[in-house]
């Protein structure tokens, strides 16, 4: 297909990129409008209709008690300087991060239906993920930067109690999106050849 043909969703794909966090503007998207976001982002497949994801959008104070919390989690025992200074930078990052969702993707695998039907554990997974790849297109569409974290700030012994995440035993996280608005600029991403990753019979 030619340029001229190629359709808006193909451009936004081709042209999103993981930006730094910490040169995002302080002036956060509307609440209103990442909140619509996310609803349009819940249509995405999702086998047995379980509707596993669940969002956590934070606040100010949220949003700066997870960079600590992710800052300690790197810090560990505080014997490597290294890791201390790491720590001391990224929870300033992302203590001043203008906007965060949390996704976590919620199965009971002491459900009948995964009892019955093990699979729907990694399918629930997958949908979660795609709803957080629809998130990312959707923030592009609006000229809003995102980043799709997976620093492991829920080994935190307090993550789940700070955050308030609502299911701990049957949540596990799938990503944490920084979200903002932008002025950098990020070099197209050159892809190795498709005939290195696709068999055709």
């Amino acid at each position: 297909m030619d340029k001229k043909s190629t359709p808006i969703l193909a451009e936004i794909i081709k042209r999103r990129r993981t930006r730094k966090p910490a040169q995002f503007s302080k002036t956060p998207p509307s609440l209103d409008l990442v909140t619509e976001l996310i609803e349009i982002a819940r249509h995405a497949p999702n086998h047995h209709r379980t509707e596993p994801a669940r969002f956590y959008l934070l606040n100010r104070e949220k949003i700066q008690q997870l960079g600590k919390l992710f800052g300690e989690t790197l810090v560990g025992d505080g014997k490597d300087p290294a890791l201390v200074e790491k720590g001391n930078r990224k929870t300033r990052e992302w203590g001043e991060a203008p906007g965060i969702i949390l996704v976590t993707c919620l199965t009971d695998e002491s459900s009948d239906l995964a009892l019955k039907n093990p699979a729907v554990i990694e399918e629930d997974y997958a949908t979660c993920s795609c709803i957080c790849q629809n998130l990312l297109l959707l923030f592009e569409s609006e000229n809003i930067a995102s980043k799709w974290s997976t620093g492991a700030v829920w080994k935190h012994p307090e993550f789940n109690d700070r955050i308030g995440i609502q299911d701990p035993e049957n949540e596990r996280m799938v990503g944490i999106l920084f979200y903002g608005y932008s002025e950098q600029q990020v070099p197209t991403r050159r892809l190795s050849s498709l005939s290195n990753h696709l068999k055709t019979y």
